[in-house]
């Protein structure tokens, strides 16, 4: 008889997180809804999901001692790994039910990768993995909401490759894509954590400095610049062959502007300034 109460309570906790886990697609509230049905079940302290080829890290809970460590698989397709920990040893009944819950976790957590990724490659160039203009769009204008609110201003690097034409024209498309990977590898090295970079199309790209008064972001700019043109970018298999390119940057500052549409605006005529005076420069807009 207790042996029939404990499957029954069994079958409807199941039935219940089974039921939980339809209801969104977005992974953190996943692990999240997860995570609270098994703690409460299991008393688990921590559960740590992770996707290194996805650059996923989910940590959620006190990590505690004791951990059981899964790899999770659906259909021959590696969907992470997930490790929970607790202060007691788990028992083999124990283990037997964090697999049996597991079971019913996977297939809305493969939901739940797709959906990440579609949602990825929507808002990314997927030549150079920056954000594209979409995701550009969004984020700018977010961007200028809360440097409103908060009185943190941001700055705007727009960044051209010169002469990015004769580099097709003279060696192909496929160097062309690796110049504008190198480039795009580049910026996204030279600048800060903090820092969000796009491309904004063609040869064009865009850096989002946060927390950025001029005077910083004059030097993050010049240290793109210096670095793209020290860039060795081969032109055939063999690497021996490479070229040289260089890059004009034009910036602006939102304490200075009305609106992301302005500040933008600003920078690129800082931009056709600094490539009108010689390329191979930045310059930062001015009144």
């Amino acid at each position: 008889m207790h042996e029939l109460l404990e499957q029954q309570q069994e079958s409807s906790i199941q039935l219940k997180l089974t039921s939980l886990l339809q209801t969104t697609l977005k992974l953190e509230p996943l692990m999240e809804l997860f995570f609270g049905q098994v703690q409460h079940l299991l008393k688990i302290h921590s559960c740590h999901y992770s996707h290194q080829k996805k650059l996923i890290d989910i940590q959620l809970g006190k990590v505690n001692t004791h951990t059981a460590d899964y790899s999770l698989n659906l259909e021959n397709h590696y969907l992470g790994n997930i490790i929970f920990s607790r202060k007691q040893r788990f028992t083999e009944a124990e283990l037997l039910q964090i697999e049996s819950l597991l079971g019913i976790l996977v297939y809305p957590l493969r939901n739940a990768l797709n959906y990440r990724d579609a949602i990825q490659q929507a808002l990314h160039d997927p030549l150079t993995g920056l954000g594209n203009r979409g995701a550009l769009e969004h984020t700018i204008n977010h961007q200028w909401q809360m440097s409103q609110r908060y009185e943190q201003h941001f700055s705007v690097l727009m960044i051209d490759i010169d002469y990015f034409k004769r580099v097709n024209d003279t060696y192909g498309h496929a160097v062309g894509d690796k110049v504008l990977k190198e480039v795009a590898k580049t910026i996204t090295t030279t600048t800060r954590q903090t820092d969000l970079s796009y491309r904004y199309g063609g040869e064009e790209f865009l850096v989002i400095l946060n927390k950025s008064q001029p005077l910083g972001a004059g030097i993050i700019a010049e240290r793109i610049r210096e670095n793209i043109s020290t860039l060795d970018i081969a032109v055939d298999d063999t690497g021996l062959n490479t070229i040289k390119v260089t890059a004009s940057v034009g910036g602006s500052t939102s304490h200075e502007t009305d609106s992301s549409q302005t500040l933008m605006q600003q920078a690129d005529e800082a931009l056709y300034y600094a490539k009108k005076t010689g390329r191979d420069r930045v310059e930062f807009f001015k009144k």
